[in-house]
């Protein structure tokens, strides 16, 4: 099975779950990645203890946020610096996710953002940032696609840019220094071996201007998968075309269920304590 369902209850490890108890073998990552890779604070938080370079930010339950927003207010400005981004924890498509310039836009975006969870992350917005994506395929051993940049049609990549306006576009392979791209490459896979992924993701990251400094954003788990969308795109300049893709997917997907089949489920002692 390939699973192609996006948001809460489709790429959070609940419908792999389902097809974990149903032991039917499927495309991408298995329970934990997927939850791992659907919370943004959880998954900064392994790439943080990991090493991999991620921006500040801050996280409240909705509680909190409700019961003392001059606290999260407090919190937010002593740690981080306008222009921030506010984001529920679990969701995906941009959905929910708020830029703040302000304390104004700030209280606004996370009244928006605690619509869809009970977590909240706000994250140092990074100034002259370029976003940057790569392909992963694989389980133990991930290759790497070569990466891609977005242009983004609205001020930072949200839902409207990604599938309304239909104006952001795409350069593919990104304009990078050999180093830089080597680079990105790497913190791709090692992104991805943190959150115990496997088959496919689409990891995304922030490169400053000036600097060339790159920063870890996050892994998609389930990265969209039309033609047209980055992940097969970024395979196909690699040198992987849409067939073989679906093929070499399907593939290691059997590969780890038979991996799981291999397993013992049974465990038996070496003497009946119990009895005696």
């Amino acid at each position: 099975m390939i699973p192609l369902v996006h948001g809460v209850h489709g790429e959070d490890g609940t419908l792999q779950g389902l097809l974990e108890l149903a032991n039917i073998p499927y495309v991408g990552a298995g329970v934990l990645a997927s939850a791992v890779g659907m919370d943004k604070i959880v998954q900064k938080q392994l790439f943080a203890h990991a090493g991999l370079p991620v921006a500040k930010y801050v996280w409240f339950f909705s509680s909190v946020c409700i019961s003392r927003p001059r606290k999260v207010i407090s919190a937010v400005e002593r740690s981080l610096r306008y222009p921030v981004f506010v984001k529920p924890a679990n969701t995906g498509s941009s959905v929910g996710i708020s830029k703040a310039h302000t304390r104004a836009e700030l209280l606004k975006a996370l009244s928006s953002a605690l619509q869809y969870d009970r977590k909240v992350i706000v994250e140092q917005g990074i100034n002259q940032a370029r976003e940057i994506e790569c392909s992963v395929l694989g389980n133990d051993e991930p290759e790497v696609s070569v990466p891609g940049e977005i242009i983004s049609s609205n001020e930072f990549y949200d839902y409207d840019a990604k599938y309304v306006d239909g104006k952001s576009t795409a350069i593919i392979p990104a304009q990078l220094p050999k180093r830089v791209t080597r680079h990105i490459r790497t913190l791709a896979a090692q992104a991805f071996r943190v959150i115990d992924g496997a088959g496919m993701a689409r990891v995304d990251f922030f490169v400053i201007r000036k600097t060339l400094r790159v920063y870890l954003n996050e892994v998609n788990t389930i990265p969209g998968f039309t033609s047209i969308s980055m992940y097969p795109k970024l395979w196909e300049a690699t040198g992987i075309s849409f067939p073989e893709l679906l093929d070499r997917l399907i593939a290691l997907a059997m590969q780890r269920h038979r991996e799981k089949e291999d397993l013992q489920c049974l465990y038996t002692p070496a003497r009946e304590w119990y009895r005696s």
